[in-house]
């Protein structure tokens, strides 16, 4: 599995990029989040045009702010024009998804095919509502293959929910990218030391932060700081 972030800064970190992953995984290639600086980071590296499908977190502009002028990009400057395939975890969040979209497309079926997580078994949704925002849908996600699984929180307030989950998944390698805050943010996102209690178990790497902002303290290993995760 090949896991790559666009950008690892929260929604006011410009330098560093809004938060969003490219993961390829069974010859499918997904892109989760669509945030303002999305769009000209998939030009930037020539990915726009192979991408499969889209996964959406939450509604938050750092994480939504380019979808829509992804989604016309694959209508008007394809050689070949083709509808951009979201996923979506539930009914719901479909037409809460299709409400926010028409405001930018108008007749959202003729730029998008919504397609239910079922039909992607590589991934599944970890429901995270009120957990980020009250009384917001949000979302993490876990992505498995044959020989590991990866999992991403979103953002989100409280860490355990998480690591609960992946707790009951198979023995296989497992990388846990979570978001995280170097501020109390009153559990609108996870604050760094709450992490550091599962370091000693779980490979974690954190996001959603200012790199430049690092405390002095902080034990969780930042994605910004490996290569090997970056475009």
């Amino acid at each position: 599995m090949k896991v790559k972030f666009l950008g690892t800064g929260g929604a006011f970190d410009f330098d560093a990029g809004n938060s969003s992953i490219w993961i390829e995984i069974n010859n499918k290639k997904f892109l989760l989040d669509c945030g303002h600086t999305v769009y000209p980071a998939l030009r930037k590296h020539n990915l726009i045009d192979d991408l499969d499908y889209i996964l959406i977190s939450h509604f938050h502009d750092d994480h939504v702010g380019s979808l829509c002028t992804t989604i016309l990009h694959h209508t008007f400057f394809l050689h070949k024009p083709k509808k951009t395939k979201i996923i979506f975890p539930d009914e719901s969040f479909k037409y809460n998804l299709n409400k926010f979209l028409s405001f930018g497309l108008g007749n959202v079926d003729e730029f998008v095919d919504f397609i239910p997580i079922s039909e992607t078994p590589e991934v599944k949704a970890i429901n995270t509502f009120g957990l980020h925002v009250e009384n917001m849908q949000s979302y993490g996600f876990i992505f498995e293959d044959e020989n590991e699984i990866v999992a991403i929180s979103g953002d989100l307030g409280d860490p355990e929910i998480i690591f609960s989950c992946v707790s009951r998944h198979s023995k296989k390698k497992l990388r846990i990218f979570h978001e995280m805050s170097f501020e109390h943010t009153d559990g609108v996102h996870s604050y760094y030391k709450d992490l550091f209690f599962f370091l000693d178990d779980y490979e974690i790497y954190g996001y959603h932060v200012n790199p430049e902002q690092v405390p002095a303290d902080n034990q969780v290993p930042l994605v910004a700081d490996h290569p090997e995760y970056l475009l």
